[in-house]
């Protein structure tokens, strides 16, 4: 047992070569027509050659081909338009055909200070903003990406106001600088491979270790996105010292170690154990998750304190262990490691590690369609009317015996009434934007330029969001793709 990709099964870049210049590339003649650059004798393979500055961003195809450069422009007419080094003239090609862009958006905005809350939709989508009001039809939000927005009330699923003064230690990944890639030898799980970044992701199918010292705080909550595909085993190493993986079942014959905790991730359960170099090894205990055999991805958070001697993981927003370890906390160190023990392909992103208040947040239980808002306090009391507004740092709740202003930071989520339906964007003409701070919203994209990402939704109308905020575009398939 090891502690802890290549690529996802997303497919698999290949080489195409460049010929004739060509401004708008139809995508039936791009597997067979060069489109290249007078200005060259010389084929160009997609993927390699021209200068480092342009070659930040990708753009996919759905027959798996790609092509480094730059997102020079998009709008719904004329289709995606790229920048190579080594075209003369700027690419164009149809959207019907494209799958999604990596970009280099890195930028992370500050707000100024506010009502931060963390904001579901009902479509899955997500982000953090201000709370800044609400109206008969919408909640407002400042946010550092498109400024003040305005969310459809019947599509906000949830609103959780987050405590102020919490420090964000880490975001990402965007790369894989500042990690420590592991050698594992095991004859168990076979040949150590590596953690690879791609897409906003690191992903792994042999067994591979990738680990960093994030200085994780006292109280800590750790998140982020997991895809696999066939029988997944990881194993998350918590407050460890050591940026190496370490053998479990040899751990005595390792090079010297701080404890740490290791979190075990399976198909089927999860499982804690307390890990020190000269104690016998002991399962804390094992939580039964019946529902992965049936899903391909789930958002995972692990909770930490070090006072309360406590290790919690959450799946889907829903709590399914918490440990406390009666012996005192073992983690000595401040990093993570994560190690991927070589059963099927994984992918990990929107990884987030921040300071945590010591509260749990629940999944949404406010059925969809209640005509009336339902407000959560932290104690536990419940309050359902109407949230009329924001006053400063109170949250004004108009119920049946009157209205109520309730501070924030005894708000423990927001539920309001909802539709029955989500209100979303036709799948043919959806895309979906990752942000550089974990964000994710869905929406029809009108126009890509320099000055700004013109884009529209039914859940917050119309929104202008920074170029350098957006770090993956998803494209849906066009009808012209069809």
């Amino acid at each position: 047992m090891i502690d802890a990709t290549n690529q996802l099964p997303l497919g698999q870049a290949r080489p195409i070569r460049l010929a004739k210049p060509s401004i708008h590339i139809p995508w039936r003649s791009l597997a067979v027509q060069l489109l290249l650059v007078a200005a060259h004798a010389w084929p160009l393979v997609f993927g390699q050659a021209g200068s480092p500055g342009e070659h930040k961003s990708i753009i996919h195809f759905k027959n798996g081909d790609w092509l480094r450069g730059s997102l020079a422009a998009y709008d719904q007419g004329a289709g995606v338009t790229w920048r190579h080094s080594d075209a003369a003239v700027p690419l164009r090609f149809d959207i019907g055909q494209v799958t999604g862009i990596t970009l280099d958006g890195t930028a992370v905005g500050q707000l100024a200070a506010g009502n931060l809350c963390e904001v579901q939709l009902v479509n899955g989508d997500h982000f953090r903003g201000n709370l800044a009001g609400a109206t008969e039809q919408h909640f407002l939000f400042d946010t550092w990406h498109a400024g003040r927005m305005q969310l459809l009330r019947s599509a906000v699923r949830k609103i959780a106001p987050l405590p102020k003064g919490l420090r964000t230690i880490f975001r990402g990944p965007e790369n894989d600088e500042g990690w420590t890639h592991g050698k594992i030898n095991n004859e168990t799980i076979g040949e150590s491979g590596n953690w690879r970044y791609h897409n906003g992701g690191f992903h792994a199918k042999a067994a591979a270790s990738i680990a960093r010292d994030l200085n994780l705080p006292d109280r800590s909550r750790i998140s982020f996105d997991l895809e696999w595909s066939g029988a997944m085993h990881l194993a998350f190493a918590l407050y460890t010292d050591s940026l190496q993986p370490i053998s479990l079942s040899t751990k005595e014959n390792e090079p010297d170690f701080g404890g740490f905790y290791s979190v075990q991730v399976n198909s089927y359960s999860v499982n804690l154990l307390p890990v020190k170099k000269h104690e016998p090894l002991t399962y804390l205990g094992q939580a039964t998750v019946p529902g992965f055999r049936n899903k391909s991805k789930s958002r995972l958070e692990f909770f930490t304190s070090k006072p309360q001697r406590m290790i919690a993981v959450a799946i889907d927003g829903k709590l399914i262990r918490k440990w406390i370890d009666t012996k005192g906390f073992t983690g000595e160190g401040s990093g993570v490691r994560i190690v991927h023990q070589g059963r099927g392909a994984v992918r990990i992103s929107n990884l987030r590690v921040e300071e945590w208040d010591g509260r749990f947040k629940g999944p949404p239980t406010h059925p969809i369609g209640a005509r009336d808002d339902l407000v959560k306090l932290i104690n536990n009391d419940r309050m359902q009317g109407r949230v009329a507004g924001v006053d400063g740092d109170r949250l004004n709740v108009t119920t049946p015996e009157g209205g109520f202003p309730v501070p924030l930071d005894r708000v423990k989520q927001i539920e309001p009434a909802t539709s029955k339906t989500a209100a979303t964007v036709p799948i043919e003409s959806r895309v979906r934007a990752h942000f550089s701070d974990g964000s994710r919203l869905s929406f029809l994209l009108n126009r890509w330029a320099a000055d700004g990402v013109e884009a529209q939704s039914p859940c917050f109308g119309s929104a202008t969001f920074k170029p350098g905020s957006i770090m993956r575009l998803e494209f849906q398939a066009g009808k012209s793709g069809k």
